[in-house]
């Protein structure tokens, strides 16, 4: 409704103003708005005497029930809804369910259905949903009879849990296991099998695939779409653009790359200030608002990287080829102009343009480092000049307390047949590092930029990368465990800054990887939000994602909104954004959180298939955890796995204040059923952060894991 922006005081009065409300409502039925939102279309600011008798007449409205109070404090008059609902289920990573009406439900608003009330629905069911009477303006129902079932002939499906963690699968065989548990000559009972008969890889990812609902395949729509997107950039969008493609700008990507999002570029100035270029790819030209493209872009919220393969969010001629920023060829980015004092680190001014460039070169990070190192080859001064900027921004982020967590990243090395045969431990150079620190400083910049133009006036729409305060229980037993190692720190004053300290007091001891490991997972896991509480690892106060658009859906949103700011967001425009950034947030971050999982599973399924040519075998390993089945161990290679109470010899205690198993030194305290005639005690005990040597027994495709036994336990 096209209202005006300034209306003069003599209008001003209860019943205009009443009227009025009345009115934006009606029109706008099923939308739901903050108090500023109503407050800028009826052209009231917060600052005039009027904004209280607005606030009083919407509570006055609400208690009437002529509006609905929805869920962020937003008014609004619901829809009226049918009973009834026909579409298709898709389940979230919390087991609740979404459901996409079909085109002639008699609403277009997805319907949420909480777990308990899906009746056996699963992803992807054609269901039929009887909808709740007292919805506000997010529908939710109940499923009442499946319609189709694309699992009707799969057989039962395999559950998950949101963390995939070893010991719930053992906790749950062992649960009816007490604290002190005899050997019962496993030795016997798990048994070397070297000829064993391994599942196909294929199969094991394809069911991966189907279990997290992943999409293998785009629309037709979709497809149709991307069909008659031209080849070359028209002249007339060139024109339009900031011309860069005679400036030096590169890229620096992964060797196996094949779609580069970013490039970068360094200018010296005549005041000795550099400037900073970094260039994005322009995907909100082409994944326009509205359209199918958008829409399954949405859907999938993320690229999904799995072992040996990917899933991308958006189909392969826009991901590899008309974004991708390919060297010698015309690109349409959206760049990042910083200028950054080079002694200190600062960045002065940041200036955002769309652009046009042509990348002089592709480097992969082994070639720039190569450069950097021995200052031979194209651009290795330029890189240099690079590289000793990062560092700069690397100081001054860490002097911020910016936390920096050294974690083992694997690739891994496949055979002719797709197979998995070899893990290999990523080093971690310095060119990803530049790399890292030239993002960081891009998407710090775009999230202040709109910080600032909120300072200037009212509050802004926009969607930020948040990541909260640790969870302080986590905290207080990694301090615990710490102390046991030698390390200590006071786990009530947990800043970014004292955790880094204590990561710093770590770095390149024997327990940096379980200790780095142990605090990651206590840290709040960092999401999409509609409202900013800063970034706690990077100790930034306003922080977003701007940097990868091919690949992150929050990116191409952010793309847009910087452009509609940057030449002047109308009132409509503000308030779509209010009303579509909450749902974005809270599916985008779900989505990313299910990609994890994916990922982190096909990690884990592709070490098992590595692990099966070295059964029998020895190897070096630290533990991990501990509980009251037994300990968990790590290898140098990343594989993990389970070293089961049953296998030690003798009796073994679990004590959880000191998170380790100890022998049982008296057999009289054991109680009679634990009795064992002609069992000894244990005689070593064992301890999160210990050493010890291990033998892989057998690769456990069944249940994802490894089974291991001490080396001397033979």
């Amino acid at each position: 409704m096209a209202t005006p922006k300034h209306r003069h005081k003599t209008e001003s009065h209860t019943g205009s103003l009443s009227e009025e409300l009345l009115r934006l409502f009606t029109n706008h039925t099923g939308e739901f708005f903050k108090t500023n939102e109503v407050s800028k279309m009826i052209g009231i600011p917060s600052s005039d005497d009027r904004y209280q008798e607005l606030r009083d007449l919407l509570r006055e409205f609400e208690s009437k029930g002529i509006i609905t109070r929805g869920s962020r404090r937003r008014f609004g008059i619901p829809l009226t809804l049918p009973t009834k609902i026909t579409g298709l289920v898709k389940l979230e990573r919390n087991g609740h369910g979404i459901v996409k009406p079909d085109p002639n439900s008699g609403t277009s608003l997805k319907v949420f259905i909480n777990k308990k009330e899906l009746r056996g629905a699963k992803d992807g069911d054609r269901v039929v949903v009887k909808l709740n009477a007292d919805t506000a303006e997010r529908p939710s129902g109940s499923v009442i009879d499946i319609l189709e079932s694309r699992h009707a002939n799969t057989g039962p499906r395999k559950s998950r849990t949101a963390t995939h963690d070893p010991t719930e699968r053992i906790e749950r065989r062992s649960s009816k296991e007490k604290n002190v548990i005899p050997d019962s000559d496993t030795n016997q009972r798990f048994s070397t099998h070297r000829e064993q008969k391994p599942p196909e890889f294929k199969d094991e990812i394809e069911q991966l695939v189907a279990e997290y609902g992943l999409p293998t395949e785009f629309p037709q729509e979709v497809d149709d779409e991307v069909a008659h997107f031209p080849e070359a950039i028209p002249k007339a969008e060139i024109a339009k653009r900031v011309d860069l493609r005679k400036q030096t700008i590169f890229t620096i990507d992964p060797e196996d790359a094949k779609d580069f999002d970013d490039a970068i570029s360094l200018v010296e100035n005549d005041d000795w200030t550099l400037t900073l270029g970094v260039h994005i790819a322009d995907v909100s030209h082409f994944v326009r608002e509205g359209t199918a493209l958008d829409g399954e872009a949405l859907e999938r919220g993320t690229s999904v990287y799995l072992a040996g393969g990917v899933i991308p969010m958006l189909p392969e001629k826009l991901s590899n080829d008309l974004c991708s920023l390919k060297p010698g060829v015309e690109r349409l980015t959206f760049s990042v102009f910083m200028k950054i004092d080079p002694l200190t680190g600062k960045i002065k001014e940041s200036e955002f343009k769309k652009s046009v460039i042509k990348s002089a070169m592709r480097f992969s990070y082994e070639e720039a480092q190569e450069r950097i190192t021995t200052g031979k080859g194209k651009y290795a001064k330029l890189l240099r000049s690079m590289y000793e900027l990062s560092q700069t921004l690397y100081a001054q982020r860490h002097k911020a307390g910016s936390i920096d967590f050294e974690t083992d990243e694997v690739r891994f090395k496949f055979d002719e047949n797709r197979m998995p045969i070899e893990a290999l431990k990523k080093e971690r150079l310095g060119t990803m590092k530049m790399i890292e620190e030239f993002m960081l400083a891009a998407n710090r910049a775009v999230a202040e930029f709109i910080s600032f133009k909120a300072r200037e006036g009212n509050e802004k729409p926009f969607l930020y990368r948040i990541h909260a305060d640790p969870d302080q229980e986590k905290v207080r037993e990694i301090a615990k465990l710490a102390k046991t190692l030698g390390y200590s720190f006071n786990p009530e004053q947990i800043t970014p800054k004292t955790i880094q300290k204590f990561l710093d007091t770590v770095k390149g001891k024997p327990e940096e990887r379980l200790l780095n490991g142990l605090m990651l997972r206590a840290m709040a896991k960092a999401v999409y939000a509609e409202h900013n509480v800063g970034h706690f690892g990077l100790a930034f106060l306003h922080y977003t994602h701007f940097t990868s658009p091919i690949r992150r859906y929050p990116d191409l949103i952010i793309h847009r909104m910087l452009d509609e700011y940057l030449s002047g967001m109308q009132p409509r425009r503000e308030h779509h954004y209010y009303q579509i950034l909450p749902d974005i947030a809270d599916h985008t971050s779900a989505m990313e959180r299910r990609a994890t999982e994916a990922e982190r599973d096909s990690t884990k399924i592709a070490a098992l298939f590595v692990m099966l040519s070295h059964i029998g075998e020895e190897f070096d390993a630290m533990i991990t955890g501990v509980q009251h089945f037994g300990f968990f161990v790590g290898l140098e290679n990343g594989a993990e796995g389970l070293v089961h109470i049953r296998t030690l010899k003798g009796f073994y205690i679990y004590d959880e204040q000191h998170m380790s198993l100890n022998p049982q030194r008296g057999l009289s305290k054991l109680l009679p059923h634990q009795r064992r005639k002609g069992k000894v005690q244990g005689s070593q005990s064992f301890r999160i952060g210990e050493s010890v040597r291990v033998k892989l027994l057998k690769v456990n495709f069944e249940k994802k894991g490894l089974d291991f036994i001490l080396a001397e336990e033979q």
